[in-house]
């Protein structure tokens, strides 16, 4: 056999051999069972449950179809210049197959993390939250509000990968997926601060309020350009303040309260504010619409804990100058006025003077202690309740084991509510 022929085959085999494989390896992928369990499956919302499987469906199509396609070029392929062609878009059809993998492994990933029924069902208490939170804010301004599908992982910090971007495999995000920390399921206010994340890319408040924070603290350019590169998590910060009051703050400052060397820390092109001016801008979104409070005790200590005198990190002048105009920033965020919101303030939106101390114990005198059991007080109110809790948490006093639980047993509740697969 001439040697070019022999060549010619060989590579026409090999080429088969790698569409069939990666052709194999999507279809594979199209078992959806066996990449989260039927349990796992089973705890989502009926409804999120089509979405998704419908998602991701769509992610293997497209690798199908490229391998298809592949294929019938291969058949057709009659001259060495034709195999090299095939020869890229055999490449390209490993590419796409990688990043359906990516895609389907991190939504089936989160859907696993429904590993019992009692944890799928704190899950699902979860996506209401966070579903309820956007609710509140988007459906007055005349905007859709996303599925949610929450999961649990380790770490410090929740996070988001918002409904409606690019996936790894090109595809949008129909659900948006967020994240609970492990150590922080019963004190989930985190998740809160992720839908803010989503709610102001929806309405594309944080260039608006980069804006309107660099023109409204301009007497001090440093400064201004600070908390306008921040504008992102300020937001998210305070949409998790409007819906949770101290309870958010305080979970905040428990959650960053780690090293001086990360409290301290500032990255120019990190989004996050420095931790310190975090916790404080918190307190002062405390002090400004609720007057002295707990807040103020945990502003001493956190000032004590991490005494500006005693280090000193570069971004200790900076601290300096940022914090005589916190009140200023709380404004700026809460009060003025957005065309995201219609011409309206977020607090006028959602005033966080429904969650105040006064205004929780308020809803609990009224409700009495079936609050926590009633399926109707805890439908309605799983906004306030998980506030409520995590104020008492926040105190700190009695017992806060109790507390615990409490919150435990009304996601539960929460969670039984929702009509799963």
């Amino acid at each position: 056999m001439p040697t070019q022929l022999r060549t010619s085959r060989s590579v026409r085999t090999s080429l088969r051999r790698q569409v069939i494989h990666w052709r194999q390896a999507a279809s594979r992928l199209a078992s959806l069972e066996h990449l989260a369990s039927g349990t796992a499956w089973h705890g989502i919302d009926h409804q999120m449950g089509v979405l998704l499987r419908a998602s991701l469906q769509r992610s293997i199509d497209t690798v199908l179809e490229s391998a298809q396609r592949v294929s019938r070029d291969l058949d057709s392929a009659s001259d060495d210049a034709a195999l090299r062609r095939v020869k890229r878009e055999v490449t390209l059809l490993r590419d796409v197959y990688l990043k359906a993998e990516e895609t389907i492994h991190f939504y089936t990933d989160a859907v696993n993390s429904r590993t019992t029924a009692s944890v799928a069902a704190l899950l699902r208490a979860c996506d209401i939250l966070c579903v309820r939170s956007m609710q509140q804010v988007l459906q007055p301004l005349g905007r859709s509000t996303p599925t949610v599908l929450t999961y649990i992982d380790k770490g410090v910090g929740a996070s988001i990968l918002k409904a409606g971007l690019r996936l790894w495999d090109g595809n949008v995000s129909s659900v948006a997926a967020i994240k609970v920390t492990q150590h922080n399921l019963f004190r989930p206010t985190a998740i809160i601060h992720e839908t803010g994340h989503q709610v102001a890319h929806t309405l594309d408040w944080n260039d608006e309020l980069a804006r309107a924070l660099a023109a409204g603290l301009s007497r001090d350019p440093v400064v201004a350009s600070a908390f306008a590169s921040w504008s992102s998590e300020i937001a998210a910060d305070a949409f998790a303040f409007v819906h949770t009051g101290y309870a958010a703050v305080a979970a905040l400052h428990d959650v960053v309260s780690g090293p001086p060397q990360s409290v301290f820390a500032y990255r120019v092109h990190d989004p996050h504010p420095i931790s310190y001016i975090r916790v404080l801008l918190g307190t002062a979104m405390c002090r400004q619409f609720y007057g002295s409070g707990p807040w103020d005790e945990m502003d001493i200590a956190f000032r004590n804990d991490y005494d500006l005198e005693l280090v000193g990190f570069p971004s200790v002048g900076l601290i300096r100058k940022c914090i005589p105009l916190l009140p200023d920033v709380v404004r700026i965020v809460l009060q003025n006025s957005y065309r995201a919101f219609h011409g309206r303030s977020l607090a006028a939106l959602l005033d966080p003077a429904a969650v105040s101390p006064a205004a929780l114990q308020k809803l609990e005198y009224i409700a009495g202690p079936s609050l926590f059991t009633s399926h109707a007080w805890v439908w309605k109110e799983c906004i306030k309740l998980l506030a409520l809790n995590g104020y008492k948490i926040a105190l700190g006093e009695g017992d806060i084991a109790a507390q615990y639980t409490t919150q435990a047993a009304w996601m539960t509740r929460l969670g039984f509510a929702v009509e799963v697969n």
